[in-house]
């Protein structure tokens, strides 16, 4: 036979249904037919056609969690950049797209330059606007934020991360008073300088670290946590010791790692000199029979003064109380 049984849950069937409800500009009965082709099969092309469908709608919150489901090809050509940006602006992310247009320019092609620039305009424009009219809730933000440091820890970042809805320029007037207050934990004040990292901020900023000094740093120049060489080094050794025989302590130690590395940011690579030590000191602190193959190595000064570092990084994290 040469024609196709159309099945109830035919993943084809879907989608032709749903472009057909576009064409007669029934965007809800084809939001309805694309949900149910994704659930059978995750394509980006499928992503794409829901998010200009959820965009159509006005839909746009949910536009942006499917792009993010899928934010890596949305990042492989200009085109769907241009579609993010768009919904990031709808959504008020201005500092996501500040950092995504960034991103672009420095890896910029041949021709793109003068498309990403003027994505940059649309970007500053929808900001702008935005000062201009959401002048309230611009304030009530910022005086949340000048409240943190009687905050607990969760509170904090909680708080914080309202800030990403702010202008460029906002956030980071509002970031430099976060990254010297005393009373703002180390993890919200690193993310804070993360985040000034992610838009490519190039002008020097104070910078209070977890020894109460003040270090005058580039966010630019500094890197994101997890890009440091220490935390790809010790993850690759993790992996390779555990993956096999220990895999609940390895999923175990690859979270703790990640908080060491918020924690010691932008200055990781200095403290951690060595390491699969500190990898291997990690492993002794969660599970002795698994570290008995590392006495040699455990041993020595150094790893004496790795775990006592670790064990100082603990009682930290173990003090952000709700």
């Amino acid at each position: 036979m040469s024609n196709q049984i159309q099945f109830p849950k035919n993943y084809d069937r879907f989608i032709s249904l749903g472009k057909e409800s576009m064409k007669k500009e029934n965007v809800i009965e084809a939001i309805d037919y694309f949900q149910e082709a994704y659930a059978i099969r995750q394509e980006f092309s499928l992503n794409y056609l829901l998010v200009g469908s959820y965009l159509k709608s006005g839909e746009k919150t949910q536009a942006l969690s499917m792009i993010e489901e899928m934010r890596t090809e949305y990042l492989s050509c200009l085109e769907y950049i241009e579609t993010y940006i768009q919904t990031l602006i709808l959504n008020n992310r201005f500092l996501t797209a500040h950092g995504v247009i960034n991103d672009r320019i420095l890896k910029e092609n041949s021709g793109e330059m003068r498309v990403l620039v003027a994505l940059k305009k649309k970007v500053r424009q929808a900001e702008l606007l935005y000062q201009q009219f959401e002048v309230k809730k611009i304030e009530k933000i910022k005086n949340e934020l000048s409240k943190l440091g009687s905050c607990s820890y969760y509170e904090q970042m909680y708080l914080v991360k309202k800030a990403m809805s702010l202008p460029q320029e906002e956030f980071i007037e509002v970031s430099r008073e976060i990254l010297t207050n005393k009373d703002i934990h180390n993890l919200v004040r690193s993310w804070a300088l993360e985040e000034l990292c992610r838009i490519h901020y190039r002008k020097e900023v104070q910078f209070l670290w977890r020894d109460n000094q003040v270090y005058d740093i580039v966010p630019a120049s500094a890197g994101a946590p997890l890009d440091s060489m220490a935390y790809q080094r010790i993850v690759l050794f993790l992996e390779k010791e555990l993956l096999n025989n220990h895999h609940v302590l390895l999923l175990d130690l690859q979270e703790e790692i990640r908080l060491h590395f918020a924690l010691l940011y932008p200055f990781a690579d200095k403290i951690i000199k060595d390491p699969k030590l500190w990898a291997i000191c990690c492993i002794k602190s969660y599970n002795d029979q698994a570290a008995v193959r590392y006495k040699d190595e455990l041993a020595t000064e150094e790893a004496a003064r790795i775990q006592e570092i670790q064990r100082t990084i603990r009682f930290e994290l173990e003090n952000f109380v709700i």
